[in-house]
């Protein structure tokens, strides 16, 4: 016999972790590289001017929760990295976010997702040109910072975020070997294609334990040991 689930049953089921709210913006900054300040004005908007003189700026995105940050969030934060990465200013990128609404109706993260994997990058182009009057070749270098910054986001069969290794700097090379992905370890950073926490790891080196006995520990490589350190910054034990 067959039991039938209950409605709460079926609705936690249903539920997709990545939409979840469970990211503080500290944690947030903290794992993308940013300032918890810039994160929290992405999505919370922020004041600005001076003395009685002061005005409001919108956000550009739309929060999981008040206080909270989805996976879908900070997905979608990387993808604004890249156009902050090329000096477009929040009030630009807003404006690129909206347009993105404009063309993608139904989709609920106008930076990641089906649409945006397909069409999204040269709607961005295009309207970044229109915003800053971008010649040719600054055009070329903007989608070459896109194009990096989304190729660290892995996709499902729908073409929506299923993990990605957070870009912390345009010198960074290679996919990461610490992925963020709501399936291992409460979505904080783990070493990729494990559910190892990277702050665990670089909890132990900064306690004095050596590259190559945690990497035999783990039975990762000491490159993945090096990158979970240099992610999770630890000072040694006295």
């Amino acid at each position: 016999m067959t039991k039938r689930l209950s409605k709460a049953a079926m609705f936690i089921r249903d539920l997709d972790a990545r939409a979840m709210p469970r990211y503080s913006f500290g944690e947030a900054g903290a794992y993308l590289g940013l300032a918890e300040s810039t994160i929290r004005s992405w999505f919370c908007g922020m004041p600005y001017g001076k003395g009685h003189v002061k005005s409001f700026f919108p956000p550009v995105l739309k929060p999981a929760a008040k206080d909270r940050l989805s996976f879908y969030d900070i997905a979608s934060a990387h993808v604004l990295m890249a156009l902050k990465a090329k000096g477009l200013q929040p009030n630009h990128m807003r404006e690129v976010v909206e347009e993105l609404k404009k063309e993608f109706p139904d989709s609920p993260y106008p930076l990641i997702g089906r649409e945006f994997s397909m069409f999204g990058p040269d709607v961005i182009l295009r309207k970044a040109k229109t915003l800053l009057n971008l010649s040719e070749s600054r055009q070329l270098g903007l989608k070459a910072v896109i194009t990096k910054f989304l190729d660290r986001i892995e996709l499902d069969a729908n073409l929506m975020a299923v993990r990605f290794s957070p870009l912390r700097t345009q010198r960074a090379r290679g996919r990461g070997f610490i992925v963020i992905d709501p399936q291992f370890a409460y979505g904080r950073p783990v070493v990729k294609g494990t559910g190892i926490p990277a702050e665990i790891i670089a909890k132990r080196k900064g306690s004095g334990e050596s590259e190559a006995l945690l990497a035999r520990d783990y039975r990762i490589t000491i490159r993945a040991v090096k990158e979970a350190v240099k992610y999770f910054p630890v000072q040694k034990a006295a």
